[in-house]
């Protein structure tokens, strides 16, 4: 395993990244003022260097905050913010499978908790794909929305699969893959690279909250009484 990273160097080595972007920023910005610092005549030119500095900028907090989790880790004694479904915002606290985190990774983050239980145990994980395409979506069957045959409207969940029994194990906890295909209205496709690019790359998935997922699987398979195996398991289609 990589060793975890000194909180104290990952602060310096930000602070120094910052302050380094903070001054060619600075500097940019200054080459469309007068001697006096107001903007010149050239506003089109000034407008456009602070969009390409503030998307830098953006980019670079991502990866800081994305350090500073590596580094210390979620806070286990308040919530903070997961994005659901449909601009859904639900307040889920690091490690608590309570009701929010269920419905947070049943309703827009099931792939981001699939995903990490998969990482954990080793095991499979499918996605449960509609057989008819949902309506409203204007790219259905076109391009980039399809892999292995299924369009992007057709996922409607990805869970991972216990290996002993075959279950299908999400937030909500197991279920009995014979109930899913009895309603005749799902299959159940193993995933695969393909899909997960689709979905990682469909504006209508949420990106993946992996920080809070990986914080949830012990507690979902402690709630199960499952051992994290390395087991895995084949699934039908």
């Amino acid at each position: 395993m990589p060793a975890t990273p000194d909180p104290r160097s990952v602060v310096h080595q930000i602070l120094a990244d910052y302050r380094q972007m903070a001054a060619r920023h600075h500097a940019a910005l200054k080459e469309h003022c007068d001697v006096e610092g107001v903007t010149d005549e050239d506003f089109d030119a000034y407008e456009e260097t602070r969009r390409v500095t503030a998307l830098e900028a953006d980019a670079k907090l991502e990866t800081f905050i994305e350090l500073l989790t590596d580094a210390f880790g979620l806070p286990d004694d308040r919530p903070v913010t997961v994005l659901g479904a449909s601009g859904a915002q639900f307040q889920v606290t690091p490690g608590r499978l309570d009701e929010s985190a269920r419905t947070a990774f049943t309703q827009g983050q099931c792939h981001a908790l699939a995903r990490a239980v998969a990482e954990t145990t080793g095991w499979q994980t499918v996605v449960l794909a509609e057989r008819k395409c949902a309506d409203g979506y204007d790219t259905c069957g076109m391009g980039d929305a399809v892999a292995d045959g299924l369009c992007i409207c057709q996922l409607a969940h990805v869970a991972a699969v216990r290996p002993h029994d075959g279950y299908l194990i999400d937030a909500r906890g197991a279920h009995d893959p014979q109930d899913v295909r009895a309603e005749e209205r799902l299959d159940i496709v193993p995933m695969s690279p393909a899909l997960w690019q689709l979905i990682d790359t469909a504006p209508s998935w949420r990106d993946p909250d992996m920080p809070v997922a990986r914080t949830l699987v012990r507690p979902l398979l402690d709630s199960l009484g499952l051992p994290t195996g390395t087991e895995t398991a084949e699934v039908a289609a």
